[in-house]
């Protein structure tokens, strides 16, 4: 028979508060995907869409005294985090860890057989449904390689974020400590006294919502650690002429050495590799330069960065497009550079998601 308590609502309302606020992610970062069409950032929200589903079921079991609700309640959750894992790895290295993601999948295996196991929950007159024995330890083995995984993320990020962006980074290193060991500790306590799930329920929620705020408010965090993107150079390749120059980073003087040894031989190299325009990469030591070429006209975009990765393939396409659609006409003859000034606004409106690192000369 349900029984209404002090304890029951408190946990109810946690829950309910927690999915609330996982919508909320869910709506902000879904926004901010469809508006910059961003694949990457739908995989993002897509977590926070099926977390925000289980604290609704959540909430329910608890309110009604159902250990199904409870158990279907964990179906979306590892859909969920999965989504996270996959989003962490690709914005860090474009590529999904094996190790990782098959840990994760054998502890969710383990996980959902337990949660529809008999005798893996309780029902505890007004308080709720309580997870106990193998279930319990594997719901916490759960939730601490999830959110420990978050805070490595996290950490880095804040740890690499250039000047600009160091008061967002602080905003997201103390939600994701919130989110992360906070929650963890409460959630293991809760195991003991009752109250510290609630309490667990809101951190982990409030702590995912300053993630979603600080990635709404300036997108370019997520791409602190993928990259560091140093020079794009527009070179006219006949001559080898540069044309136009943008930084973001300052290059080591080696790289300077190279990068200009390159563009001495611009002439014979990309006039002659480049014909039909595709993207083509040169590696050096510590950078990789990016180049997009035009067959049909002798300008050539390069793009010195730390990695490749498909965001700045992408834009470095983009931009040299439109900037032979926007200055086409200025090309032949004498080239006078202060005519291509102009290229910063499509540098700032194509590049928006690369950090700055000249302020601090990293």
């Amino acid at each position: 028979m349900k029984t209404i308590s002090f304890d029951n609502i408190l946990l109810v309302s946690s829950a309910s508060a927690a999915g609330v606020l996982n919508i909320i992610g869910f709506l902000l970062s879904f926004s901010y995907a469809k508006k910059r069409k961003n694949r990457l950032v739908y995989l993002f929200s897509a977590n926070w869409l099926f977390q925000s589903l289980f604290w609704i079921f959540d909430a329910t079991a608890h309110l009604y005294y159902s250990p199904l609700l409870m158990a279907l309640a964990i179906i979306p959750q590892i859909i969920g985090v999965p989504c996270l894992f996959i989003f962490i790895d690709l914005i860090q290295k474009e590529r999904v860890s094996t190790i990782k993601i098959t840990i994760l999948l054998l502890i969710e295996i383990v996980l959902l057989y337990l949660t529809f196991t008999p005798g893996g929950m309780e029902i505890l007159p007004e308080y709720g449904i309580h997870n106990v024995g193998a279930l319990r330890i594997t719901q916490i083995v759960f939730l601490f390689y999830y959110v420990i995984t978050y805070f490595s993320w996290s950490y880095l990020t804040w740890k690499r974020a250039p000047s600009e962006l160091k008061q967002l980074v602080n905003f997201l290193l103390f939600g994701s400590i919130l989110f992360s060991f906070v929650t963890a500790t409460l959630y293991s306590l809760g195991t003991f006294i009752k109250i510290f799930n609630s309490l667990g329920f809101i951190t982990h929620s409030l702590g995912a919502l300053f993630t979603i705020i600080v990635i709404w408010k300036d997108p370019k965090v997520i791409y602190i650690l993928p990259f560091k993107a140093y020079r794009l150079l527009v070179v006219e390749t006949n001559a080898g002429i540069g044309l136009f120059k943008h930084d973001w980073a300052k290059l080591r003087a080696v790289d300077e050495n190279v990068f200009t040894m390159v563009l001495q031989a611009v002439g014979n190299i990309l006039d002659e590799l480049l014909k039909k325009g595709e993207i083509r990469e040169i590696k050096m030591d510590r950078a990789v330069l990016l180049i997009q070429h035009n067959k049909d006209y002798p300008v050539a975009s390069v793009l010195v960065t730390t990695k490749s990765s498909k965001s700045l393939r992408y834009g470095l396409k983009k931009f040299n497009s439109q900037f032979i659609d926007e200055f086409k006409s200025h090309f032949g003859g004498l080239y006078e550079v202060s005519r291509f000034k102009k290229a910063k606004g499509l540098v700032e409106e194509i590049f928006d998601f690369v950090p700055d690192y000249l302020e601090n000369n990293q």
